[in-house]
């Protein structure tokens, strides 16, 4: 079973330990990302996350890479989702996208 690597509530920690709620960031497209087709029987995030990036834990960044959807459980069938590639620029995006709405 994969380990997390990473902590994606690392920078929303407060000094008291406890974490602020994660807000939504925008991942923006890039010329290297994928795209697949939703199956609802059969797609689910944290499994293309552990296809596209050999991890299951970075479903979070697929979903934010389309928020036309809250959840993947509103992705309808046939859509098709974007699948930021490569997942350092997607992982260097998010934590770009924390930092600037926790400057503001």
């Amino acid at each position: 079973m994969a380990q997390r690597d990473y902590d994606r509530y690392e920078l929303l920690r407060r000094q008291d330990g406890t974490i602020a709620f994660p807000p939504f960031v925008s991942i923006p497209e890039f010329g290297s990302d994928k795209f697949d087709i939703w199956d609802i029987g059969d797609s689910r995030l944290d499994k293309w996350s552990a296809r596209y990036y050999d991890n299951p834990f970075y479903d979070f960044l697929i979903l934010y890479a389309n928020p036309e959807y809250i959840s993947e459980f509103d992705i309808p069938d046939g859509a098709y989702v974007r699948i930021p590639f490569p997942l350092d620029n997607a992982r260097r995006a998010y934590e770009e996208g924390i930092q600037q709405i926790k400057s503001q």
